[in-house]
């Protein structure tokens, strides 16, 4: 799947800010929470700096981050499954912990396998599925389809 340059940055952007905005509302809800307590100190009204100043602002934004986080998953799930380059088990790992665990799990993936023109070498496939015995098999003779001779001619 071939991603171009500006759609990576793009991408890395908005990865960048699902990973962070979690801290982002804590911070923030935490200095709106000190400004409505020196609200109260100084006589105003906190319930009308609440909904306006502090509640609304941060709802729209926690709804449209968790929009944002929903679409990234569908993203990077979607990539995760048409990525034939990537080595099956790091790739389903990948997956599952960009489902489960969004804030780690797509940073690394986007570091891993979108960002790079060639992922590295220990993230691709080592082959097309088929794997190579350290020797051959043994064949009889006088049977050549069947690998083991049962004893019986």
């Amino acid at each position: 799947m071939r991603i171009s340059k500006p759609i990576k940055i793009l991408l890395g952007f908005l990865t960048a800010w699902v990973a962070i905005y979690p801290l982002a509302i804590i911070v923030t809800w935490f200095s709106f929470m000190f400004i409505a307590i020196g609200a109260v100190e100084y006589q105003a009204a906190p319930e009308n700096l609440v909904f306006p100043a502090i509640f609304l602002p941060i709802f729209i934004l926690i709804m449209c981050s968790s929009v944002l986080q929903i679409s990234l998953t569908a993203f990077y799930l979607t990539h995760v499954i048409l990525n034939k380059t990537g080595n099956d088990i790091i790739r389903v790992l990948l997956g599952i912990s960009v489902f489960f665990f969004p804030y780690l799990g797509m940073p690394i993936y986007y570091f891993v396998y979108v960002l790079p023109a060639n992922p590295p070498t220990w993230a691709l496939a080592v082959n097309s599925g088929q794997m190579v015995a350290s020797e051959p098999p043994e064949t009889n003779p006088t049977h050549p389809n069947n690998e083991r001779s049962s004893g019986v001619s």
